[in-house]
């Protein structure tokens, strides 16, 4: 995984570089649970499929993202680990299939960093720069 965060007059911002743009998606992911919370137990206790199709990656990006925070927040479950995860270009732009391993949220193994409000599509641009897909993605707190 290569993630960094890096200074944000106000908000959480990442940027994530990788080999592969399957790659990207998984740092992002992480990378956001990293912003979120501190997990001192990892359990696999359940798995959840989600499919996106979108016109452009970094809308697929912050989809993915969105869906995330929203099963954080709203079903009270976290991702543990990321399996399955395929991204293809369609007639209509892209695909994406990923399944998520995960858990209930218990407060007592899951310590919260950051409230996330949203993922943000201010400056989410993916580019491939030599051999690396890189992005930088702002998370709003």
């Amino acid at each position: 995984m290569a993630f960094k965060f890096i200074e944000h007059p106000a908000d959480i911002a990442v940027e994530v570089e990788e080999h592969s743009l399957e790659e990207l998606f998984k740092s992002a992911c992480f990378s956001w649970r990293e912003a979120a919370m501190n997990i001192t137990s990892f359990n696999k206790e359940s798995s959840k499929k989600f499919i996106f199709n979108a016109a452009a990656p970094e809308i697929l990006l912050v989809e993915l993202l969105s869906e995330l925070n929203f099963q954080l927040y709203s079903k009270k479950w976290v991702f543990v680990t990321i399996q399955n995860l395929l991204i293809c270009k369609i007639v209509s732009g892209y695909h994406l299939e990923v399944e998520l391993f995960g858990q209930t949220f218990h407060p007592e193994i899951h310590k919260m960093k950051e409230e996330i409000k949203a993922i943000t599509y201010h400056q989410v641009k993916i580019e491939k720069v030599g051999n690396l897909f890189k992005t930088m993605i702002v998370f709003d707190i």
